[in-house]
């Protein structure tokens, strides 16, 4: 098996030539037809891989490829050359999808017809292949247009990888992508539309260390919010936007829960980033909850002079929230963030210092149930003083339950001998969260309507009384009973 190491960005057509021209070094033009084959219920897929026959320069291969083989862009590869069309069994025979395919039909799913323009470029000792595929996916009668580029570590180290992609990126609008063909290529054949994916969770091997779980749960954080941003820049909806904001925040919470390889400066100037990404979230998904989940429910039927008003200045300052969050995603600074993530999960100074060598490489379930001993008993001694909390620090602790919540469900394959007392303990930083949540939102609700009334203190009081109409009292109470739930569940490190 051979392992590549390879960094995948989507481009705009019109940019290609533009890459191209930064690109120095010997070259070659192909052109690579391929179809993609899998069982009737797509079983290789549903493991994590994808097999292809592609036909181009030396002839028909069959390639078999893995999701990943350990590192952040690192996949599995089982490649022949077969006479075709078709799969060779024999070949498959001799790869680890060997077993599910006993018996199975495999058929067409979707087809690929890309021109390939390779250049080997060097980077100091580095030798790095970059691949600039223009073409299109087929599936039935649908289609959809292909333009990405593929930089692939030959020899040397990664970060000669990423010092490349900088390089391009200053010049090129280069958008970090880790879905595949073959995921494009499936859900154009499952006629999907582009929606916001939801959260899967990362194979988190019990035995990893702290270096190798920290970068399989980096991976899957990453990719994800490399997903749900595609998705949001193709359709702004609220889902998108709320799915967004969680994606980025759970890759800033991994930043604090491996906090000690996260000290060096590339970390904190990611940190810094990410927290500029989710800020660029939160006027358009605070105004999309208030709008419908809050005025829509409490103002049915309320009358109040300036109604009107109120609305259309509501309706404003969530077009104009949209506005503001659509030019972050298309900033150079957003798809920077994106890079330098990848970058310093792959290449950090964490993954070399020899200082971290001895936390790098010990057990990651040692290292896990430091960090949730350590994060639940901030949250206790929150919940221990609650009742003299005011709103920012009751929202503070708020935060303080949400890092725990992302370590239990982050972490929790690492401990699998106790699968109830860890869906007990996640559900109950899940109740810890909402009700803190609920706390809050009440507090937002009040600033958001003193913005929308823009200084008229009597239409700002009019709102009000609409949307902060109950008790807070009850509230309150359902927190302190959440908080007092989470601290009496028992552990399952």
């Amino acid at each position: 098996m051979d392992r590549e190491i390879e960094l995948k960005f989507l481009i705009p057509p019109e940019a290609a030539a533009l890459a191209l021209a930064q690109l120095k070094g010997e070259g070659a033009v192909r052109q690579l037809d391929a179809t993609y084959f899998d069982t009737p219920d797509h079983a290789l897929r549903r493991a994590g891989f994808g097999l292809r026959v592609r036909d181009g320069e030396g002839g028909r291969k069959q390639t078999l490829k893995s999701a990943s083989a350990g590192g952040v862009f690192s996949r599995g590869e089982w490649e022949e050359a077969i006479a075709g069309p078709g799969p060779d069994r024999d070949a498959l025979a001799r790869t680890p999808a060997a077993a599910m395919l006993v018996g199975e039909t495999l058929a067409p799913v979707f087809t690929t017809r890309v021109e390939r323009i390779v250049r080997l470029v060097q980077i100091g000792e580095a030798v790095i292949e970059a691949a600039l595929d223009r073409g299109e996916l087929s599936a039935a009668d649908r289609r959809a247009p292909v333009c990405e580029l593929e930089l692939e570590l030959k020899s040397g180290e990664p970060r000669a990888l990423f010092d490349l992609a900088r390089q391009l990126a200053r010049r090129v609008p280069l958008r970090l992508s880790l879905i595949s063909k073959a995921e494009r290529g499936y859900e154009l054949a499952a006629g999907a539309e582009l929606v916001p994916p939801r959260r899967r969770a990362a194979a988190l091997d019990s035995g990893a260390s702290v270096g190798e779980a920290l970068q399989t749960l980096g991976h899957a954080a990453l990719a994800h919010l490399c997903a749900v941003l595609e998705a949001l820049r193709g359709r702004p909806e609220p889902d998108g936007v709320h799915q967004a904001r969680v994606a980025t925040r759970r890759l800033r919470a991994l930043l604090k829960i491996f906090k000690p390889l996260a000290q060096d400066q590339a970390a904190r100037n990611l940190d810094a980033a990410l927290d500029w990404l989710a800020g660029e979230f939160d006027a358009a998904r605070d105004l999309d909850v208030f709008v419908g989940d809050v005025w829509a429910k409490a103002a049915a039927g309320a009358a109040f002079a300036g109604r009107d008003d109120f609305e259309r200045a509501l309706k404003a300052a969530r077009a104009n929230a949209y506005l503001r969050m659509e030019a972050a995603l298309e900033s150079p600074a957003a798809r920077d963030v994106l890079l330098e993530a990848a970058a310093w999960l792959e290449a950090g100074a964490w993954t070399t210092d020899p200082a971290l060598a001895k936390l790098r490489d010990g057990r990651a379930d040692a290292y896990a149930a430091e960090v949730l001993d350590h994060r639940r008993e901030q949250v206790r001694k929150g919940a221990k003083r609650f009742d003299a909390l005011d709103a920012h620090r009751r929202h503070r602790l708020r935060l303080k339950g949400k890092t725990l919540r992302y370590a239990a469900e982050d972490l929790g394959a690492l401990f699998p001998e106790h699968p109830k007392r860890a869906e007990h303990f996640v559900e109950a930083t899940k109740a810890v969260q909402d009700t803190l949540g609920a706390l809050n939102d009440r507090s937002v609700r009040q600033d958001l309507v003193t913005t929308i009334a823009h200084g008229d203190q009597a239409l700002a009081q009019a709102a009000a009384r609409v949307v902060l109409a109950g008790d807070e009292s009850d509230l309150l109470d359902a927190a302190r009973e959440a908080l007092k739930d989470l601290v009496d569940a028992k552990p399952f490190w």
